[in-house]
């Protein structure tokens, strides 16, 4: 199987936080790549990777008004 190659990017302000409530500091990681249900992560110094998932919204449907 090949490795795909990610660019590593800088956490933005709402990963920060997402990434403060898994009980990690965001100065120390990267992020590999976010989709809808995951976001890899990478540590600057040692290289260890983690994929955190996220968690599910309710999505709300509004309920048609009858005239």
């Amino acid at each position: 199987m090949l490795k795909r190659e990610y660019k590593r990017r800088e956490p933005t302000k709402e990963e920060r936080i997402f990434l403060k409530s898994r009980g990690l500091i965001p100065d120390n990681w990267l992020i590999l790549y976010e989709n809808k249900s995951e976001l890899a992560v990478v540590s600057r110094r040692k290289s260890y990777r983690k994929v955190l998932k996220k968690p599910r919204k309710k999505l709300i449907k509004k309920k048609k008004e009858l005239c």
